[in-house]
């Protein structure tokens, strides 16, 4: 087998942890924007019918994309979530204000940020220091990866990544072996001398595997590790020893 060479990592429940109150704070921040811009359209609906919209927008865009491994652009979401909320009501949207839309429905994480996981930046930096080329293939939902590049910068890490490719600017969500095949061009390596870690079994396991990848699932808080992983970890430092290089 040959040395690891290049690191890829997911992002969310791997780099960083999201509680639950984080996640209320988040929707409740974003259904507010989405009002307010709807209200300034000329659309009043009450915090009730926009929140119902934004569910209904979850599962359109479940249907749409992400059940099927794809990912539209940011702004065709927000395009998609406020005429879930008023039928039409982007066409006539002006620039600023659609704008002002996106801006409110990807900000929040920035307003109430994820934890950065204990481990985590010692292993990306004790990695990049050994020389491996390290990258990011994350999956992202309502917040693009415009945003958690921010995150990652906060905490003096995206420095130290040469490649993220988040699925929202891909355009492919894990486990489609299309965003690790564009990840590993992006870092001039070969699937047979690069791992991939991440917390989800099959998106970021089999994903990997499914290019020649090596998979390390990335077992917290006593969850089960994977057992056709190629290597379990349960905290990330474990990777500086672990992965050989």
């Amino acid at each position: 087998m040959e040395p690891v060479k290049a690191v890829t990592f997911d992002f969310w429940e791997t780099l960083v942890q999201d509680s639950a109150e984080n996640l209320r704070g988040q929707r409740v921040l974003r259904i507010g924007a989405l009002q307010d811009v709807l209200g300034r359209a000329g659309r009043t609906l009450s915090e009730s019918e926009v929140e119902e919209a934004y569910n209904r927008s979850e599962r359109l865009l479940d249907e749409r994309f992400w059940s099927r491994h794809r990912d539209p652009l940011i702004e065709e979401q927000v395009r998609l979530v406020l005429d879930t909320a008023a039928p039409g009501v982007t066409a006539g949207l002006a620039p600023a204000l659609f704008a002002d839309a996106v801006a409110g429905y990807i900000d929040p994480v920035l307003r109430l940020p994820p934890a950065l996981h204990l481990g985590a930046a010692e292993a990306v930096a004790g990695l990049a220091a050994r020389g491996i080329a390290l990258g990011i293939v994350s999956n992202t939902g309502r917040t693009p990866g415009v945003i958690l590049r921010k995150v990652l910068e906060r905490h003096d890490l995206l420095r130290h990544f040469r490649v993220a490719s988040y699925s929202d600017e891909v355009g492919y969500r894990k486990p489609d072996a299309e965003i690790f095949h564009r990840t590993l061009a992006a870092l001039g390596a070969q699937a047979r001398a690069a791992a991939h870690v991440g917390d989800n079994p099959v998106a970021d396991v089999r994903g990997a595997q499914g290019v020649g990848m090596r998979g390390v699932h990335f077992a917290a808080g006593g969850a089960p590790g994977a057992t056709h992983a190629d290597l379990v970890v349960t905290d990330l430092r474990e990777l500086l020893d672990r992965l050989g290089v």
